[in-house]
C-alpha cells in the first residue's frame, strides 16, 4: 500500500510537480476557498473589504478575495465551515526535447505513426473490442491548458469546452483554446483520431471535454481546479442529474464525464480540492492524475488521494526515471511522448503528465466497452481491488508486472495494458 502522506512544504515554496509548479506567498490581499452552509450570508464578505469571485454550483463553496487581516474573522462568520488560502498552479516551462513549429501549411499533415507510447500498451490490439466509441456515453474531461479545437487529429473528438480561469465560466471557442500546449498534448494521448495523419491516442473514438483550468501562461489556481472537475460533472447541459435517478456517470440521459484526467499536482493538500475529488468518485467517475516529476517517495496531491489512480511513468526500455515519484498505483509510458501539439502541429514531450493520459484513455476504453455490452459501467474500484468487478480491479490484475513481483513502490501493479484489459471484460 502507498503512502498517502505528503509532506507540506513552506507556504512561500515554490515546488516541481507533475509538469507543473506550485506557489504560494503572503500577500496583503489573498484569495481564499471558504465552504459555506445555506446559512452563510454573502455580505460579510464585502463588510470585510472582500470580494466574491466564484460560486459552486455543486460544491457548497465561495472564492474570494480579501484582506489578509479578515480572514480568521471571516472563519469565524455565521455559516462558515471552513477557510482555505487558494494556491498558485503553474504549467512546467522546461523546453521540450522535440520544440514543436507552427505548421504554416495546414493543408498538409504528417503521415499517421504509432507513438511508442500507444503501441507499448498495446493499444492497438484492444481496439478489436473497443476504440472507445460508446454512443456518446464516455468522455474523458481533460482538465488542463485547454485545447488545440480545431485541430485535425482532435476536433471530430472534441465534444465540448469550457474555461473557469478565475472562476469565470465560458463556453465560447475562443475561451478554452489551448495557448500553451499541453492540454493538446495531453489530449491527444487520450485522444487523437485513428485517421491518415499525425498520431493516434489510446481512445481514438472517445468524446473529450476540454476544460481549461490552467492559463495561457500555464498558471492557474487550485480553486479553478475545483471549479473544473463541477464543469466535468455537470456536463454540456449544465445538470448533474437531468433524469433524476441519481445516476451520474454512464447515465445515457446525463453528460457527466466518466473519465477525469489530471495532468498536475500540488504539495499541499486543499481540503476542498479533496472534498470535490470524493465527490465526483461517489458519482461512479474514475480519476486519474499524474504522480509527479520531483522524484520523491510519495505522488504529489491530487494524485496522492486514495480515490485517485497515481500514475508513474517508464521510458522506452521499461525503467522508471529518477524524477518520476514513487508510491504510484499504475505506470504508463512518459518519456519522449509524440503527440498533438497547438498550431496543427505535433510535438514531443516527457513526464508523468504524459503517462497520466495513458491510463485515462484505457480506463474510458473498459467503461466504453463495458457499457456496449451491458449498458451499464463499472464501478470505480478502490487501492486494493484485484478483480474484474471494477476498473481499477482491471487495471491491476492486467498490468505488466515489473519490478517487485506483485504491488511495488516504483511501478505499482505495472505498466497499463489496454489488450488485456479489454480481454477482462470481453
Amino acid at each position: 500500500m502507498r503512502n498517502k502522506k505528503l509532506a507540506v512544504l513552506p507556504v512561500a515554496a515554490l515546488i516541481l510537480i507533475a509538469g507543473v509548479t506550485i506557489s504560494t506567498a503572503e500577500t496583503d490581499n489573498v484569495r481564499v476557498i471558504i465552504k459555506v452552509d445555506e446559512k452563510f450570508d454573502e455580505s460579510v464578505i464585502l463588510a470585510n473589504g472582500g470580494k466574491v469571485l466564484a460560486r459552486g454550483k455543486i460544491f457548497p463553496i465561495i472564492v474570494a478575495e480579501l484582506p489578509d487581516k479578515a480572514v480568521e474573522k471571516l472563519a469565524k462568520a455565521k455559516g462558515v465551515v471552513r477557510v482555505e488560502k487558494d494556491a498558485i498552479v503553474e504549467v512546467f516551462k522546461g523546453k521540450p526535447p522535440s520544440p514543436p513549429g507552427k505548421n504554416k501549411d495546414k493543408s498538409t499533415q504528417p503521415p499517421q505513426e504509432i507513438p511508442w507510447g500507444i503501441d507499448r500498451i498495446n493499444a492497438t490490439e484492444a481496439w478489436i473490442i473497443s476504440n472507445g466509441s460508446a454512443n456518446g456515453v464516455i468522455e474523458v474531461a481533460v482538465i488542463d491548458t485547454g485545447i488545440d479545437r480545431d485541430h485535425p487529429d482532435l476536433e471530430n473528438n472534441l465534444a465540448w469546452g469550457v474555461s473557469v480561469l478565475n472562476g469565470r465560466i465560458s463556453t465560447k471557442p475562443n475561451a478554452y483554446q489551448d495557448r500553451n500546449g499541453h492540454g493538446t498534448h495531453v489530449a491527444g494521448i487520450v485522444a487523437a483520431i485513428n485517421n491518415e495523419i499525425g498520431v493516434v491516442g489510446v481512445a481514438p473514438a472517445v468524446e473529450i471535454y476540454a476544460i481549461k483550468a490552467l492559463g495561457n501562461d500555464g498558471s492557474g489556481w487550485v480553486s479553478d481546479i475545483i471549479l473544473g472537475i463541477e464543469q466535468a460533472l455537470l456536463g454540456p447541459d449544465g445538470v448533474l442529474d437531468k433524469d433524476g435517478d441519481g445516476v451520474i456517470a454512464g447515465d445515457p440521459e446525463d453528460d457527466a464525464a466518466e473519465v477525469i484526467s489530471m495532468s498536475f499536482g500540488s504539495s499541499s493538500d486543499v481540503t476542498s480540492l479533496h472534498e470535490a475529488i470524493i465527490e465526483a468518485y461517489s458519482y461512479g467517475v474514475v480519476l486519474v492524475a499524474a504522480s509527479g516529476n520531483e522524484g520523491a517517495s510519495t505522488p504529489s496531491y491530487p494524485a496522492a488521494y486514495e480515490e485517485v489512480i497515481a500514475v508513474g511513468a517508464t521510458n522506452m526500455s521499461d525503467a522508471v526515471p529518477s524524477w518520476s515519484n514513487r508510491g504510484v498505483e499504475l505506470s504508463a509510458p512518459g518519456v519522449d511522448i509524440l503527440s498533438t501539439y497547438p498550431d496543427d502541429s505535433y510535438a514531443t514531450l516527457s513526464g508523468t503528465s504524459m503517462a497520466c493520459p495513458h491510463v485515462s484513455g484505457v480506463a474510458a476504453l473498459i467503461q466504453a466497452a463495458y457499457y456496449n455490452k451491458y449498458g451499464t459501467i463499472l464501478p470505480v474500484g478502490s487501492f486494493s481491488d484485484a478483480s474484474n468487478s471494477t476498473v481499477r480491479g482491471i487495471l491491476h490484475i492486467t498490468a505488466e508486472d515489473l519490478g517487485n513481483e506483485g504491488y511495488d513502490a516504483e511501478y505499482g501493479y505495472g505498466i497499463v495494458r489496454a489488450d488485456l484489459a479489454l480481454k477482462e471484460i470481453s
